[in-house]
């Protein structure tokens, strides 16, 4: 006998949060039980598990589904996890997506959480879980390095500017010179603590550096790219990680139309941002993908950068079938999709 699910969508944003309550009946109707806003802090949630006990059924199946906005969802979303709920935490371009299949015109907090707990009756979703400590400690880390590599870049390209333009101004170019040293001694500041946090954990540390046998690899690609998919906890085969990472192939083909083949980009930036270099430096240093990017820039001599892209794709996929299967890469061996799913 089927049982009485109760999903609640949160539509959450940094002050409050607003939650529609949907019951399924094992008959396949739907009712509203409810739809309130909370404040996004301690007692909110106190009130919000108050309100949901005196809605919830006997014997019902009560999932909580959020839309992944920022970092304002993550307070609430650890607290219903560590009270033992279900939580299921949905992309944004998802929720938009099935909010069009449903010709929904209206966009409110209202209608949006009533969107959210549609998604938590109508399809299987993955159960969200917390990063590790350490996890979540790397992932700050690495995402402050990665803005001011960004930062740093941004400022050397403006100094170079700077420094062909007519008539410098010397205390300009001081402070910008400055202000690179600063973005320097930062990255390499968070670079050491990486190291630290990483040494200091003996089985994370061991199995990293079976990974950094590939070469164009670093710890600090790895790292990055295992803790923003918090050590391929959810993901199953390579399809789903190509995919979060935004390197899966778009086509657009109509009729007699053809458009230029591309990546998707809809998925994690950071993954992408991070494997650029490494995937450029291994087309040099890495056999396996100096051939991959060979054999594609025969085919496409024009645009270079094909090449890169699927060096990242490959290099990605190295992780992840490594990491899946803890095993020392061996450039010997053909890694194939039927290793970890396809």
């Amino acid at each position: 006998m089927e049982q009485t699910i109760l999903a609640i969508g949160i539509d959450i944003s940094k002050d409050d949060f607003h939650v529609c309550a949907k019951e399924k009946m094992p008959s396949g109707d739907i009712k509203i039980k409810g739809s309130r806003t909370f404040t996004n802090d301690g007692k909110g949630f106190v009130d919000f598990a108050l309100w949901v006990s005196k809605r919830r059924k006997t014997g019902s199946q009560v999932s909580y589904i959020m839309e992944a906005t920022g970092t304002y969802y993550e307070d609430l979303a650890y607290y219903l996890h560590e009270s033992g709920n279900k939580v299921h935490v949905v992309l944004a371009n998802k929720v938009k997506h099935f909010s069009k299949s449903l010709n929904v015109k209206t966009k409110t907090d209202k209608v949006d959480s009533a969107i959210i707990a549609e998604i938590g009756i109508e399809r299987e979703l993955a159960a969200w879980s917390p990063m590790s400590c350490n996890y979540k400690q790397l992932r700050d880390l690495c995402r402050e390095m990665l803005s001011l590599k960004k930062e740093k870049s941004r400022a050397m390209c403006q100094l170079h500017a700077m420094n062909h333009s007519h008539e410098k101004t010397p205390g300009v170019l001081q402070i910008k010179n400055a202000q690179i040293e600063f973005y320097r001694h930062s990255i390499s500041q968070i670079e050491t603590e990486i190291e630290r946090i990483v040494g200091a954990d003996a089985e994370l540390k061991h199995r990293v550096e079976k990974i950094m046998k590939v070469k164009g690899l670093g710890l600090i690609t790895i790292m990055v790219v295992l803790c923003e998919t918090n050590g391929f906890q959810t993901f199953n085969n390579i399809r789903q990680v190509v995919s979060y990472a935004g390197l899966d192939v778009a086509m657009k083909e109509s009729g007699t139309f053809k458009g230029k083949t591309r990546i998707s980009k809809k998925g994690n930036a950071r993954i992408r941002q991070c494997l650029f270099m490494p995937a450029l430096s291994a087309t040099m240093c890495n056999d396996k993908i100096k051939e991959l990017y060979d054999r594609i820039n025969e085919r496409n001599p024009e645009i270079k950068r094909k090449g890169v892209v699927a060096g990242m794709r490959k290099l990605l996929i190295l992780i992840f079938v490594l990491w899946k299967k803890n095993e020392e890469y061996d450039p010997k061996h053909e890694w194939k999709s039927s290793d970890i799913g396809k």
